[in-house]
């Protein structure tokens, strides 16, 4: 299943969850209600709740499929819709660098022996079309498509070969770096951390619906150019080793969003002659196979 957030221009700015279906983005809370749940779904609901909310979801899905009335009833106008962040308020971001050889490799670094992790924060959350606004801080801002994993269980202490118990699902992101702020200091938050600078969406894919993670293709275009083109099958540490790794140091719950790091291509790899730095008006577009194309333009 995707799972959609979002709020439609026309008619209100409540936030809604909707569907992705062949058919078009179903709106969940319309689905329910002319099948008489009388139930209010949130996407925060379903991620905590998620073996009983997404069973019910799959049978209003099956109750549409059997009836004689129009999918269109339910389904949002693509020019109505307006996309939120998947996940709006998650405890933490979690995010790991040099997590795929051959960005290494690009970066003239050494193989980590551990993930490699930093943060980001709630301000930076953006959403899939959503303008991102350049800050007037910013000076060499950097692209980054990455593979992010939403926590669907408390997890602490979990071992690798049960970690996809408590994962709820993948959505795309978009870790957006300033490298001048980043290199200001040995820490790498401020670069990170700038308003609007982790994009996520278009959708939450659920964990059913990807049967192997090591064989999904990363790429990211600038104005319709690939500049990165790689493959999750490249990574260093795989989903299972990055998440039993970090349930032994602290808890992670439901909603956090765990980026799982970038392939090839980065600007700052570049030649310093060849560091075309994101500027306005740039369209910038993430996408991971199974899941679906991120799309931000710079303001």
């Amino acid at each position: 299943m995707k799972l959609v957030q979002y709020y439609n221009k026309a008619s209100t700015l409540t936030t809604q969850l909707g569907i992705e279906t062949p058919h078009g983005l179903i709106n969940v809370a319309k689905l329910s209600n002319y099948f008489n749940k009388n139930k209010e779904y949130t996407m925060e609901s379903v991620i905590k709740n998620s073996d009983k909310q997404l069973r019910e979801l799959n049978d209003l899905i099956k109750q549409l499929d059997s009836s004689e009335i129009e999918v269109e009833t339910f389904i949002e106008r693509k020019e109505q819709v307006a996309f939120l962040p998947v996940v709006q308020n998650p405890e933490k971001i979690i995010c790991v660098g040099m997590n795929y050889l051959a960005h290494v490799k690009e970066m003239d670094g050494e193989i980590p022996l551990n993930p490699v992790l930093y943060n980001k924060f709630n301000n930076t959350l953006a959403a899939h079309k959503q303008e991102i606004p350049l800050p007037p801080v910013a000076r060499q801002v950097d692209y980054s498509a990455e593979l992010v994993v939403v926590i669907g269980q408390e997890m602490k202490n979990v071992q690798k070969e049960d970690v996809f118990d408590y994962i709820f699902g993948y959505t795309i992101g978009n870790n957006f770096s300033d490298r001048k702020v980043q290199r200001k200091s040995s820490q790498w938050m401020l670069g990170k951390t700038l308003d609007y600078f982790a994009p996520i969406g278009p959708n939450i894919v659920t964990k059913d619906e990807i049967s192997n993670l090591d064989n999904l293709y990363v790429t990211l275009k600038v104005n319709n150019e690939i500049v990165q083109n790689g493959n999750t099958k490249d990574m260093i540490f795989d989903i299972p080793s990055i998440l039993s790794y970090l349930s032994k140091h602290l808890t992670l719950k439901p909603g956090d969003l765990i980026f799982t790091g970038t392939p090839k291509g980065v600007i700052l790899a570049k030649p310093a002659d060849e560091q075309n730095w994101l500027s306005q008006n740039d369209l910038v577009e993430a996408t991971i196979s199974n899941i679906g194309t991120l799309r931000n333009q710079i303001k």
